[in-house]
């Protein structure tokens, strides 16, 4: 059979949607949690007023100085003073205390929690999601079995997950959220034992989100056996000659070969050896329109009548026109490529 294959491009542009969620995260230096509040006020004295610090303290508390020596007592004892001022140990946690110490900063995590590919911060512009919405990528989805919407529904072991995945990373989520992060930890690097992360779930949002991530047509690839795969729509128009009744038998060395025409509706010729009757995946790309399906279905007969053989009069002939669908797929990778286009996400550089 010979075959002659055309596309008939579409303006459908793919998307595919990532579920997310909307976190808290708050973050808290242990020792600094744990000291009161004449100890964090000696720190800020001692930091503004080196050589003055304490005597103000004890000025504007009204405090005895036997009654303030227990507290500068702790204070050398846990290294943060030396000799009446701030140790450089005492200094670099006066920064933290200012600088990150019990702030707030809100992230987007989606639910493979031992993944580490992305997170967004709050300017990420998300969409509500639908339960029957197609193109949905839940990863933690495992088998043909219907996904569930998220990977575990307590919410607590969900934010105990999701503070785990973080403190993998800690410099590449907390840096991406939190504006001082890496100001901090310059000289001296992020310590998991020395702080307290508490991650919330903020329920508030809707509990159905997702980012739209497009995909580019190069990413598209033909075949099965793809992690995520796509059913193409294609229209066959397959001709098929055959000498008629009581023809003089020497006519069959004119006989014409069989032939299929195809159209395919997304950016490259269809692979016609691999066909399928039925779809292999309920993600259809792209949507047919009618007016577009009768464009390319003039396109066929168009090219039937141009590419007649000069012998095709004198057989029989049949045209059979079908809907057929081709194998298309992505990986996890192309999506991570078109993430970094993506206004408000981070990328994170751990292992996946």
């Amino acid at each position: 059979m010979k075959i002659d294959n055309y596309c008939c491009a579409t303006d459908d542009d793919l998307y595919v949607y990532l579920p997310l969620r909307f976190y808290e995260l708050t973050l808290k230096h242990r020792l600094l949690d744990q000291l009161g509040g004449f100890s964090h006020l000696l720190l800020d004295a001692l930091t503004l007023l080196p050589e003055q610090g304490i005597g103000w303290v004890l000025e504007v508390t009204g405090l005895y100085p036997q009654q303030l020596q227990p507290i500068l007592n702790r204070l050398n004892g846990l290294g943060l003073m030396n000799g009446g001022q701030l140790s450089q140990r005492g200094e670099r946690l006066t920064v933290w205390k200012h600088l990150l110490h019990g702030q707030t900063r809100y992230v987007w995590l989606d639910g493979h929690h031992k993944s580490h590919s992305f997170c967004g911060d709050a300017s990420l512009d998300v969409m509500e999601l639908h339960e029957d919405d197609p193109f949905v990528i839940r990863r933690w989805n495992r088998g043909n079995s219907k996904p569930r919407s998220w990977s575990c529904q307590d919410w607590n072991e969900d934010c105990e997950r999701q503070r785990n995945r973080i403190l993998r990373y800690p410099d590449e989520y907390l840096g991406a959220v939190f504006e001082t992060f890496r100001d901090c930890f310059i000289d001296t690097g992020f310590s998991v034992q020395e702080w307290e992360l508490n991650v919330r779930y903020v329920s508030d949002k809707s509990e159905l989100c997702a980012l739209e991530v497009q995909l580019e047509p190069a990413d598209l690839l033909s075949g099965s056996t793809h992690e995520f795969r796509i059913a193409s729509p294609v229209l066959c128009l397959d001709t098929r000659y055959r000498l008629p009744d009581g023809a003089p038998v020497e006519l069959r060395e004119l006989q014409p070969e069989d032939q299929r025409r195809a159209v395919s509706f997304g950016r490259d010729a269809p692979n016609t050896e691999l066909l399928l009757e039925i779809p292999a995946s309920p993600w259809i790309w792209p949507e047919v329109n009618e007016p577009i399906r009768r464009q390319a279905v003039n396109l066929l007969f168009q090219n039937v009548a141009i590419s007649a053989p000069q012998a095709e009069a004198l057989f029989n002939r049949d045209h059979n026109l079908a809907e057929r669908w081709q194998n298309l797929g992505f990986g996890w990778s192309a999506v991570e490529a078109r993430l970094q286009e993506v206004e408000g996400v981070h990328r994170i550089k751990g292992n996946t």
